[in-house]
């Protein structure tokens, strides 16, 4: 497993971070049921739905991926005719309940029928993709579903053998075995590649000092709250910004008046794709934006968000960055993983990257269905934590763009009020 994979998962045992993939799409013909089967049908088709962790005693090394025939109770139904609001309250129950990759990687919940769904007719069909962030970032996960929505549904190939605990002595002894044979050089690289960066470090330009937290910035606890907005493409485009630009305008107007703050600084974590050939399946990182709350001109605003959404990307080939990127890839397994562990979750933060966390996706055509019913939107809800209590979502499919926000009752008790100002901002 890459390191930027590894850390993804040792991350997810302190803090849940499952991705959850909501596919909306007109109801078809068929009962939802038999849609679920010929999911279930396909997935065995999908490489990246063969995979579950395999962990190497006493981490002395990175998890393993192991092929694994997917389980028939990966896919699972809810036939109960409910109201989109109820749909979301069941999605929201799912996040309380996170995977163990270690067993599953992923599992599939759908919803039929959904009524008064965002931009719906009739009925629809709500299909979620429950995945461990490991096996993915937003643009892996995303084209994993959408394999899997297009794979043929024809009868999947014999179940994978019964392994034998001998085998599985074999296998840990092995794996243990190669990581303590390979920390010694792990350890001297990392060594060599942290030296270059503290050569590096002293002509690189300052990074961005960060937020004082706000009241969103605090525990979340158990509960989560969720909305979606819908929009279409171009009416959110219409002053020429891109998506991402767009949106995160729209929350530099909703976002200090809900908070009644505005005189002060304001940014967002927003994740933003790395560029060139990926070696992990995460292939991101983290930056923060300035949402220049102080520019009263809207379009100057923008402008000004949109610049800095391009520095960040631009960022990514700054050599003390690259440097550190390559220092954290060799570091050996078992310091990683007390690096992750000794991270104090406990003390709130004296600022924070950005106040709230935005993660965009485009999801490509709209060129995928289930069994016949046309994909109407996609959307997502970005993993809370305990510094960040608000997080959005950007995810769009053909000429549909869906806006989610994720909440907790403990962080926002009125919800609506900050969605119906945020839906104001982004669609007047």
């Amino acid at each position: 497993m890459a390191a930027a994979d590894a850390a993804s998962y040792w991350m997810s045992r302190r803090i849940p971070n499952d991705q959850f993939l909501v596919h909306c799409f007109a109801a078809p013909s068929s009962s939802v049921e038999d849609c679920a089967a010929r999911l279930r049908l396909r997935a065995a088709l999908v490489d990246d739905l063969c995979l579950r962790i395999r962990d190497v005693p006493g981490t002395v090394d990175r998890p393993y991926w192991e092929s694994v025939s997917p389980a028939d109770d990966q896919v699972r139904v809810d036939s109960t005719r409910r109201t989109w609001s109820s749909c979301l309250a069941e999605i929201a129950g799912l996040i309380a309940r996170p995977l163990d990759p270690t067993r599953a990687a992923w599992r599939a919940h759908l919803f039929g029928p959904v009524v008064d769904a965002p931009g719906a007719a009739g009925d629809v069909y709500v299909v979620v993709v429950q995945m461990c962030h490991a096996l993915g970032d937003g643009r892996r996960a995303s084209r994993i579903v959408r394999e899997w929505f297009t794979a043929p549904a024809t009868p999947r190939r014999p179940a994978s053998t019964v392994r034998s605990s001998g085998r599985e002595v074999l296998v840990d002894a092995g794996t243990f075995l190669g990581g303590v044979l390979r920390f010694p050089g792990e350890f001297v690289t990392t060594a060599r590649r942290g030296f270059r960066v503290a050569r590096l470090a002293p002509a690189s330009a300052p990074g961005p000092s960060g937020y004082p937290p706000t009241r969103l910035n605090t525990p979340p606890g158990p509960r989560r709250t969720l909305r979606v907005l819908v929009f279409d493409r171009d009416h959110l485009t219409r002053r020429g910004q891109p998506v991402t630009v767009a949106v995160l305008a729209a929350i530099s107007a909703a976002l200090p008046e809900y908070l009644g703050e505005t005189g002060r600084r304001f940014g967002v974590e927003l994740t933003i794709g790395r560029t060139g050939e990926p070696q992990a399946r995460n292939h991101f990182r983290n930056a923060a934006i300035d949402l220049h709350a102080d520019v009263d001109d809207l379009v100057e605003r923008a402008r000004l968000i949109g610049a800095d959404v391009a520095a960040a990307r631009a960022a990514e080939a700054d050599p003390v960055r690259l440097a550190q990127c390559r220092a954290s890839e060799s570091t050996p397994a078992i310091l990683a993983r007390w690096g992750i562990g000794a991270v104090d979750l406990e003390t709130p933060p004296e600022t924070v990257t950005g106040v709230t966390v935005v993660s965009s996706v485009d999801r490509g055509a709209a060129d995928i269905d289930l069994d016949g019913g046309e994909i109407l939107f996609t959307t997502g809800f970005p993993a809370l934590s305990p510094a960040q209590g608000l997080t959005h979502g950007v995810h769009g499919i053909g000429d549909r763009i869906a806006l989610s926000v994720t909440t907790s009752p403990e962080v926002i008790g009125d919800v609506d009020r900050y969605v119906e100002l945020l839906a104001q901002a982004a669609g007047g």
